[in-house]
């Protein structure tokens, strides 16, 4: 699927639904914490944990639309110095967030 096939499927699937997503950072590990101060920076980066495991960092995002999202992912973090690959989970549904469960 190309590029602009996705992103069209991607707006039509979230429409005017904000985007949730969750985004694990592979970082050179001697930037780990520059990346992780740097992230913090950016206004729809709502969580930033530096963690163990498969990834260095994990970002819980929002955006309004899906090609704010895209935008951010190829033109600002994965251009910051030190990042090495990123990983996107999207939230396709909430459960439970800051405590308290949603839609019971």
């Amino acid at each position: 699927m190309e590029i602009e096939e996705l992103t069209a499927t991607m707006g039509k699937y979230y429409g005017e639904r904000i985007v949730t997503a969750l985004v694990g950072v592979e970082c050179d590990v001697n930037k780990v914490e520059k990346v992780a101060s740097a992230v913090t920076a950016f206004q729809n980066v709502e969580d930033a944990f530096v963690v163990t495991g498969d990834y260095d960092i994990v970002l819980k995002v929002r955006f309004p639309h899906y090609d704010e999202f895209q935008d951010f992912l190829v033109g600002s973090l994965g251009k910051l110095d030190g990042v090495r690959r990123l990983r996107t989970m999207m939230v396709l549904s909430i459960k439970k967030e800051m405590g308290q469960k949603i839609g019971e």
